[in-house]
Parts: C-alpha cells; sequence; structure tokens
C-alpha cells in the first residue's frame, strides 16, 4: 500500500496543502513502513488540467488512497477510475495526517467536494501572501495603503480635506527592473515545468493504467482534442475515436474539450 499526501514541503512535518493538482509537493508513503518520498509537483504552473495531469501522477506511482484537502471533479473522476481512494477535508501536519489514515479516522470520499479550477491562481505559501489596499481619504483626499494577506488590502490612507488628491509615485529604475527579472524568473520555471511534462509526456509508456473515453452524446466533433494530444491517439470521424494503442490516458485532451466530452477509464 502507498498513500498520497498533498503538502507545502516535503517532509512528514510540513504542512497539508489543501489543493491537489497545485500543490508544491505529493508525500508518498507507506503507511506501514512510514518510508517516504517526496514528490514536486510538475504540474504546480499549468494553466488549465494540473488536477487531471496529478492524478495521472498518483496513477504512475501506483498510489492507492490520496489525503488532500479539496478535489474538483476532473481530478476526482480521473483518480477514482485508477482506482485510488480520495480523502478530502485533511489538514495539519503530513505525519498526524498519516496517523489518523491508519486508525480509519478518515472516510473515503464519494464524490468532489470543490468545482473545477478551484485552486488556479491561489499563492503557493497564502500565509505568506502580501497584498496592497486602496484607502479613502477624509474630505475627498486619496491615499495609499498596504494590506496583509491573499492580495486583500486593508491600508487606510488619510488625504487632505482642501489639497487635491495624492499621486501615487511611479516605480524606481531600480524597482521595476527587479519586477522585470523576478518575473523573468517565474516564467523561466513555469517553461522548465513546462518543457519537463512534454518530455514525460512524449516518453510514456503505453502502459498507463487509464484511456480516453468519448461520450457520444457530448462529443460535437470539433477537433480541440487532437491538437491537444501528444502523441497524435484522436481522430475524428463523427465523434473522435481514441487510439488504443497509442494514447497513453495522458489526460491532455480532457483539459482541452471545451465540451467535456472526454474522461480516463481504465484500460
Amino acid at each position: 500500500m502507498r498513500i498520497a499526501v498533498t503538502a507545502k514541503g516535503p517532509g512528514l512535518d510540513d504542512q497539508v496543502d489543501p489543493r491537489f493538482g497545485r500543490c508544491p509537493f505529493f508525500v508518498l508513503i507507506n503507511p506501514d513502513t512510514m518510508e517516504i518520498e517526496a514528490v514536486e509537483n510538475p504540474n504546480l504552473t499549468l494553466g488549465g488540467g494540473a488536477g487531471i495531469q496529478s492524478a495521472q501522477l498518483m496513477a504512475e506511482r501506483d498510489v492507492t488512497a490520496l489525503l488532500t484537502g479539496n478535489c474538483g471533479p476532473n481530478a476526482y473522476q480521473t483518480l477514482s477510475a485508477a482506482g485510488i481512494d480520495v480523502i478530502v477535508g485533511v489538514s495539519g501536519r503530513v505525519r498526524d495526517a498519516v496517523a489518523q489514515y491508519k486508525t480509519g479516522s478518515f472516510p473515503v470520499t464519494q464524490g468532489p467536494n470543490v468545482a473545477s479550477h478551484f485552486g488556479v491562481g491561489a499563492p503557493a505559501t497564502p500565509e505568506s501572501g502580501m497584498g496592497r489596499g486602496m484607502g479613502r481619504g477624509m474630505g475627498g483626499g486619496g491615499g495609499m495603503g498596504r494590506g496583509m494577506g491573499r492580495g486583500m488590502g486593508m491600508g487606510r490612507g488619510m488625504g487632505t480635506i482642501d489639497g487635491p488628491p495624492t499621486a501615487a509615485s511611479p516605480p524606481s529604475r531600480r524597482d521595476e527592473v527587479e519586477m522585470l527579472k523576478s518575473e523573468a524568473q517565474r516564467l523561466e520555471a513555469e517553461l522548465k515545468a513546462i518543457t519537463e511534462r512534454i518530455a514525460h509526456v512524449a516518453d510514456r509508456a503505453p502502459a498507463s493504467r487509464l484511456i480516453a473515453a468519448v461520450n457520444s452524446d457530448r462529443c460535437t466533433a470539433c477537433g480541440a482534442c487532437i491538437a491537444a494530444c501528444p502523441t497524435d491517439a484522436i481522430t475524428v470521424e463523427e465523434i473522435a475515436v481514441i487510439s488504443l494503442e497509442r494514447c497513453t490516458g495522458c489526460g491532455e485532451c480532457l483539459a482541452q474539450c471545451p465540451q467535456e466530452a472526454l474522461t480516463l477509464r481504465r484500460r
């Protein structure tokens, strides 16, 4: 048996991350020996489909149960198709979550508990998020304030009654350069993650436990899945057709289908 816990760090004493597809780490644990393997989440910065890709990753790692805070419908469907038990509402330290799991305290979830794209836009470490707030001064003046939290400003500015609103000063050249460097580093990390994911999907052996399946009532033969498939496993006739030999069950097509006509199932 091997269980996976979504975590904010790579160790047993790190906190459980409430997001499945966009958690920083998956801590894989043998509950009998407490031997662990920390897997950095390669899907953290994906624009879409992070839950599906993370579920496929769990299937590849032979996970039998997943402990997390929240799980959306696409990820839940993929995990269920792979035969992985999903347990949501988990919080606290990874070590404590495993101990509770071993005592049978957690019931297996019977469905998703959040909507699709729940974790999109959430900061990787919510505790340290910084936000800016805009305050209104008295008597028509304007002010600027700073807030703490997930992008939610709490600042209050004080303006003068008779004077005009004070304009915010533009960032200095040095500050602008630092901001651009930070943005470049973020984009570089995102590109690296995407490149690694492309190589991973392209090299994946077709012995995956999952394969894409088409809902004929929903499919409109739009062809969006063809462009999304990295192994050219999809053709379109009256509806999309999946090649059993080529499909690796990567789930890329699910994320791109506008009709939600694709799912993953066991081979």
